[in-house]
């Protein structure tokens, strides 16, 4: 008799939780009792999902909802709201797997403490090479100069020490330590010895030219020009050099002159071939006028002939399109009803011309309407059937999704004329109608939602501020 007190009572579909929460659907049903249900949050619209814990497991759900709000234990659940009904635990949470539900009525496993490295590791060096280190300084009369105690570890202050030791080699490593070797303190540096010679007045070349030539003989420094090459350099002729320089120098007043001539003689010949050609013209005018006076009568009579024969067929003017309605025309999955229609009196902000109002959806938890349905459909009726040649759609908030822009004389995607496609890239987005779209609806298909930033409870859904047709 026990036992069968401790079970409790099954939530039928249609029951309330907490005052708010419609159970909507029963999902499923674990081997110690745990069961699943489908909800909806009566307040705020919008789906959840419903755990409740068998009595034994109701402990250990409320302990994992502590953990989850907390943020020590890890989940994808998103916790909505947690009661108790007939002895038993319920958690509400966003629209999420079943899986992950059913992990928090697994009570989770203490956390081992993990080692914490001791406060003073300043001899950590020592550990490595086999000598084990002090677990906190010792008393002693090892100091640094800022008077913080050394181990005996580390014998020597810091003055002196060599800022880059060399690591012993790899055969010591695990030996007992070697005594440590005295320090010798650094010789005193030499005095630095100077690389720059000083140069005289003969290295720059300040004497006669004997003087030159045996002071640079053999040293390869720079001196005077020797004399004998300067004395049979006299006898080049700088004339010619100025004569050639002169060539270089002067404007070349031929060649422009010729290039000038060249390009008048190709002016005059224009001229005259255009003079000729207008004459031309001007002659073969006045030979056909005089030919249609002569026979006005022929020219008459083949212009009334010909001109019924040319004449083609009016076509009609188009008929520019104007909005008078948007409905809301999807159908929803088996034993979906009523969903959205909260915010079927908002249709009208999406085709009032104002940017600051929009109509929304319910927010789903994937783009493909979270199983809900196919796809959302809203029927624009114009007053008329009119000429289609590009559709507007200004939404807020939403990146990606898909779409199709379908033309009908009913409001209904059957038998309806696909006449292009989109995809949400910015705020305002033009899709442009095929060639010769016409119809008295037009339907806009969503097949997939965008992403919406930000959200209130799921990332997906639509909000349409404006829609225009021309």
């Amino acid at each position: 008799m026990l036992e069968e007190e401790l079970v409790p009572q099954p939530i039928d579909v249609g029951s309330i939780l907490g005052g708010r929460y419609k159970v909507t659907g029963r999902i499923l049903a674990s081997a110690e009792n745990d069961v699943i249900l489908d909800g909806l949050d009566q307040v705020l619209n919008r789906p959840v999902s419903i755990l409740v814990a068998a009595v034994d497991n109701s402990e250990h759900l409320t302990q994992s909802a502590r953990e989850v709000a907390t943020g020590a234990r890890v989940s994808n659940v998103s916790i909505l709201d947690l009661g108790v009904q007939d002895n038993s635990a319920y958690l509400i949470a966003a629209r999420t797997t079943p899986a992950d539900l059913l992990d928090l009525v697994v009570p989770t496993e203490p956390v081992e403490q993990t080692y914490q490295e001791p406060f003073f590791t300043d001899t950590l060096g020592t550990e490595i090479f086999g000598s084990a280190r002090d677990a906190a300084p010792t008393a002693g009369g090892y100091v640094y100069e800022d008077n913080s105690p050394l181990t005996p570890a580390h014998p020597l202050p810091r003055v002196g020490r060599d800022p880059h030791p060399t690591p012993p080699p790899a055969a010591a490593v695990g030996r007992p330590p070697q005594p440590a070797a005295a320090v010798v303190p650094p010789a005193a540096p030499k005095a630095p010895v100077s690389k720059v010679t000083v140069w005289d007045d003969a290295d720059f070349g300040f004497m006669n030219d004997d003087e030159g030539q045996s002071a640079n003989a053999g040293t390869g420094r720079p001196g005077i020009f020797p004399t004998e090459l300067r004395a049979a350099s006299d006898g080049y002729d700088e004339d010619y050099y100025d004569d050639e320089d002169d060539e270089r120098n002067a404007p070349r007043i031929s060649g422009r002159w010729l290039t000038g001539a060249i390009v008048g003689v190709l002016i005059i010949i224009a001229l005259v071939f255009a003079v000729q050609h207008i004459g031309g013209l001007l002659n073969g005018t006045n030979q056909a006028g005089g030919e249609t006076s002569a026979a006005p009568s022929e020219q008459a009579s083949s212009a009334g002939s010909e001109a019924p024969s040319s004449q083609a067929p009016a076509e009609p003017a188009p008929v520019a399109p104007v909005i008078k309605g948007l409905t809301d025309v999807t159908t929803y999955a088996a034993g979906v009803t009523n969903y959205g229609e909260a915010y079927f009196p908002r249709l009208k902000d999406a085709i009032d011309g104002n940017k600051a109002t929009y109509w929304p959806t319910v927010e789903f938890s994937s783009a493909d309407f979270a199983g809900m349905t196919e796809g959302i459909n809203l029927a624009v009726e114009l007053g008329a059937e009119a000429n289609i040649s590009s559709v507007t759609i200004t939404q807020l908030n939403g990146t990606g999704g898909q779409f199709n822009i379908l033309t009908n004389d009913k409001p209904s995607i059957d038998g309806a004329t696909k006449i292009g496609n989109g995809s949400f890239s910015a705020p305002d987005l033009t899709i442009p109608a095929a060639p010769g779209a016409k119809g008295k609806y037009v339907i806009i298909n969503f097949t997939q939602l965008p992403n919406l930033a930000p959200f209130t409870t799921y990332p997906y859904g639509l909000k349409i501020a404006e829609i225009s047709i021309k």
